[in-house]
């Protein structure tokens, strides 16, 4: 599965008026020795409270089960089941991996062939408007169903999805109870296509589950707020927040210029913008934005479609007012920058191998492309010392917080989690011999 969910990280940009600041003098940071030097103006103070802990996702007008405790477990059964790829090897779980922050690690995502992006992490994305890189997705069930069918991803049709379902015991037991009857034909126009929303969001709901705890840079917030939002910033002890992540801040929320873009507790505007950076030599032009807007309008499976719960709601209606803007051709929905430090390869065709590549190239802007068709984002060079480069990586590795339940990441199949363990007949018998290969039985 593609989450929806990144633009390339939108560090040191200037995004919509991005000028703003750009005359800043540059000033070498302190040395870390415990104590950063730092005092936070009334703006940045400002931005700061906007970036606290987010909290649970916001509900989902369009998807009736999304907090539904049995579709999360259905959901979480399907999320790790191979029997939905065509050649059953392949399972939402491959591309979005548990131990690697439920991303892949790979610069391009690969199922059954190699992709043409960067596999996006589902932490926290139930907290996202857009989905996939270009956000031709409207919500997390409406994506749940694309590469399901997708010919480089698993590769299989709705209909052996929905038949997949209805010959697994497990899946079809759980699937009748919270909505009824399955199809008898699934291939029969809305009656297969209600399936394969409704298979979409059990899955929804199991990834809103998938909502991290709070980062060090959280707790920091917290006691800050405690403590009436000083001015000065060193007031409130580091902790597990340190002088250079704190430094870091200072710069993110200032003459960096990143929050422009990165605002808000994801540390993203949820919006889409064209960068400099350069695209993969093997890969061809990417139309980012302005393809996926056609594509979203007229996919039955939007929120003002109708398979949504409430297509006259907040979302659908802006879903019909979209319209595709020549400017945003290659334009990218902004990160997430919560986790962003598990997160790597970065950029939306894993460009950058690490942090401290991706704010040195804003830095520089060594290598960058001028996008003269996209006049909205004016990229400036940052000259960044390098222990400033280090202060803002610092302070994003900061944003990494507390694992899901561990019950909701492991894989059903094998381990059994909670009420979503399947019954001991349906269990398939090599996924039964792998998890007593795994616990030394």
């Amino acid at each position: 599965m593609r989450v929806a969910p990144l633009v390339f990280l939108m560090l040191l940009t200037c995004c919509k008026g991005g000028e703003r600041g750009a005359t800043e003098p540059t000033r070498p940071a302190p040395n870390d020795r415990g104590t950063s030097g730092v005092e936070l103006g009334a703006a940045q103070i400002d931005r700061v409270n906007e970036m606290g802990y987010p909290g649970p996702p916001p509900p989902d007008e369009t998807n009736l089960v999304a907090d539904d405790l049995r579709a999360a477990q259905l959901g979480h059964l399907l999320f790790f089941d191979t029997g939905l790829s065509v050649n059953g090897q392949i399972s939402c779980a491959t591309c979005h991996d548990p131990d690697r922050a439920f991303t892949d690690g790979l610069a391009l995502n690969q199922g059954l062939e190699r992709g043409r992006r960067n596999t996006l992490s589902v932490l926290d994305a139930a907290h996202m408007r857009w989905f996939n890189w270009d956000g031709r997705f409207d919500s997390l069930w409406g994506q749940s169903h694309g590469p399901i069918s997708h010919p480089r991803e698993m590769g299989s049709s709705f209909a052996q999805a929905v038949e997949h379902v209805r010959a697994t015991p497990a899946l079809r037991e759980r699937y009748e109870q919270i909505f009824g009857a399955l199809p008898t034909a699934p291939t029969d126009g809305l009656a297969g296509e209600t399936a394969i929303a409704n298979i979409g969001k059990a899955i929804a709901a199991y990834e809103r589950r998938l909502v991290t705890g709070p980062s060090s840079f959280d707790r920091w917030v917290t006691r800050w707020r405690e403590r009436g939002t000083p001015r000065d910033a060193d007031s409130v002890p580091p902790i597990d927040f340190s002088a250079s992540a704190l430094r870091g801040l200072d710069l993110f929320t200032s003459r960096g210029l990143c929050w422009q873009c990165h605002v808000g507790p994801l540390l993203s505007d949820g919006e889409f913008h064209a960068l400099g950076a350069a695209p993969r030599n093997d890969l061809i032009a990417d139309g980012g934005r302005f393809e996926a807007v056609p594509q979203l309008k007229a996919s039955s499976f939007r929120s003002s479609g109708v398979h949504s719960a409430n297509p006259q709601g907040e979302q659908g209606k802006l879903v019909e007012s979209l319209v595709a803007q020549p400017d945003q051709w290659g334009a990218f929905r902004t990160p997430n920058l919560r986790n962003v430090a598990l997160t790597a390869p970065y950029f939306h065709q894993g460009q950058f191998a690490t942090l401290e590549e991706v704010v040195t190239f804003y830095s520089t802007l060594e290598g960058a492309v001028t996008m003269d068709h996209h006049r909205e984002s004016v990229l400036r060079r940052r000259d960044l010392s390098v222990q400033e480069i280090a202060d803002i990586v610092a302070f994003l590795r900061s944003l990494t917080g507390e694992s899901p339940p561990s019950d909701w990441v492991r894989d059903p199949w094998r381990f059994g989690c909670g009420e979503s363990i399947p019954s001991a007949e349906v269990v398939r018998p090599d996924d039964a011999a792998r998890a007593k290969n795994a616990m030394g039985i």
